[in-house]
């Protein structure tokens, strides 16, 4: 008896340590992807408020941490590249399991009319692999690939491979090749990193519009699928007690698409749910804020303040909604921290980039006072430049007489024109406060001859000479901290 009962203990306990090696093989050969965006949000339980719902167009528009910075609202942005209407609705589900939040905020952007999920079957993964085993994400992997005839782009049947969504083994064993420095990142590593942008990412790029025009075609084929996703979420929102609000950001979207998103304002006023279409505001500018256009058209960095913006006013205004002020609340002080992380962050992207209308792009912010020496006008007409320059507030018409200086407060695009002449201990009184320029006379240029210092408020900014091959030159301050953040020369 005593043996029998030592061997069942023995076997028991044996397949506990399989059962768990498994897992931990399965978690280190698993694509951080998914955790690198989203793992904080099971972190911080019952802290989120407010949580993004949708696909691309959602992920890169809005970001939490500004809303944060902004309002003390807590957000997290669960939308995912490619996600339907019908994986919007599953990953509320099981997000709900995590936090109790007050407000949705639900893209109702239709990609794939008829589909359950997307093409890309690596999107889907990237989109539910950091959501733990549960009952409810069972019942997701179930209901979502039912179809045993979709295929996914790369040709392959999915639902062949559904459970791959619950078991990651099966889709990561073959990583073994392939590992990388971030997959040995522990569990704090990755809700740290996540913590950064919560689930949101800026794009970097500017494209011009490519406008679409809609003809009446009486040929469309309504998403049912879609709609009916809608309705479930919509319903289970009512019965958590959650506020749902529908958006559309689909700008110059295909037929069927549009046809949707127009539908959406009679399910929305049949149920009584707000529903803002952005494509019918005058939000950003299509010279200035678009990544891409056409039927997938997307938004940059530039495009994602102001729809951030946008969204903050709405959620924050007019007591509609049930949302607290959190900032001053110190079981909220990593906020704060991850905060300061998301603003290096930004910075990081601004540093990075080579070309003078991407870094514009990324003056596009109000954490930001801009100090910009216009020494070769011709710099103005390049590429992008032109459009980008105005995006700042800055009327490009006024620097084609004399001024060649001017000064940004970032925060209400409040602007200084300034003549400079490159006269010795010449100073002008601005919006960010005095500016002066000064010999070099410590010798911090070698003492060459022509050398001078930029001055704001007494202290020096940066101290240069005459250099024929700069066009321009821009200083960014952190306009809470006062700190330099870059001064870089095109």
């Amino acid at each position: 008896m005593h043996k029998q009962v030592a061997r069942i203990v023995s076997v028991f306990i044996l397949g506990m340590i399989i059962i768990i090696s498994v897992s931990r093989v399965s978690d280190f050969l698993q694509m951080k992807e998914s955790d690198n965006r989203y793992a904080s949000f099971f972190a911080e339980k019952n802290q989120i408020e407010v949580i993004f719902l949708g696909s691309s167009h959602v992920r890169h528009g809005f970001f939490p941490m500004e809303l944060w910075n902004d309002y003390g609202i807590t957000s997290y942005n669960l939308a995912g590249n490619g996600n339907t209407i019908p994986i919007s609705y599953w990953t509320l589900v099981n997000a709900l399991d995590y936090q109790t939040p007050k407000v949705v905020v639900m893209d109702i952007f239709d990609m794939w009319p008829g589909r359950k999920i997307g093409t890309s079957w690596g999107m889907v993964h990237t989109s539910l692999d950091a959501f733990p085993m549960s009952i409810h994400k069972y019942q997701m992997v179930r209901d979502l690939i039912d179809d045993k005839n979709m295929t996914a782009e790369e040709g392959d049947f999915v639902y062949d491979k559904r459970w791959e969504l619950l078991f990651d083994l099966g889709e990561y064993h073959t990583r073994w090749g392939s590992i990388e420095e971030g997959d040995f990142d522990n569990q704090s590593k990755l809700e740290a990193n996540s913590a950064i942008w919560r689930g949101a990412s800026p794009l970097i790029e500017i494209s011009a519009r490519n406008e679409y025009i809609y003809t009446e075609n009486n040929n469309l084929c309504y998403d049912e699928t879609a709609k009916d996703y809608l309705e479930r979420m919509i319903q289970l929102c009512a019965d958590k007690n959650v506020d749902l609000l529908l958006i559309n950001t689909g700008y110059d979207c295909n037929d069927e698409a549009k046809y949707f998103a127009d539908s959406v304002n009679e399910i929305a006023g049949q149920y009584e749910i707000p529903y803002i279409d952005f494509t019918d505001l005058d939000i950003i500018n299509f010279e200035s804020d678009l990544h891409s256009s056409g039927h997938n058209t997307h938004i940059n960095f530039s495009g994602a303040e102001k729809f951030t913006s946008f969204i903050g006013q709405i959620l924050s205004g007019g007591g509609q909604y049930r949302l607290s002020d959190y900032r001053n609340d110190v079981k909220y002080n990593s906020w704060w921290s991850d905060h300061q992380a998301f603003v290096n962050s930004k910075a990081d992207y601004l540093r990075e980039q080579s070309s003078l209308d991407l870094y514009l792009m990324f003056l596009a912010d109000d954490d930001y006072n801009i100090i910009i020496e216009i020494l070769d006008k011709s710099i103005l007409s390049e590429t992008n430049n032109r459009c980008m320059i105005e995006n700042l507030g800055i009327n490009v018409k006024k620097l084609n007489g004399n001024s060649n200086l001017v000064a940004v407060d970032m925060s209400n695009r409040e602007v200084s024109y300034i003549s400079n002449n490159y006269e010795s201990d010449s100073s002008w009184i601005s919006v960010l406060g005095e500016l002066c320029l000064k010999e070099d006379l410590d010798g911090q240029q070698g003492g060459d001859t022509g050398a001078y210092g930029m001055y704001l408020n007494g202290q020096r900014i940066y101290t240069t000479r005459p250099d024929e091959s700069v066009k321009i030159r821009i200083t960014v301050i952190n306009r809470g901290s006062g700190e330099m953040v870059d001064v870089h020369t095109f």
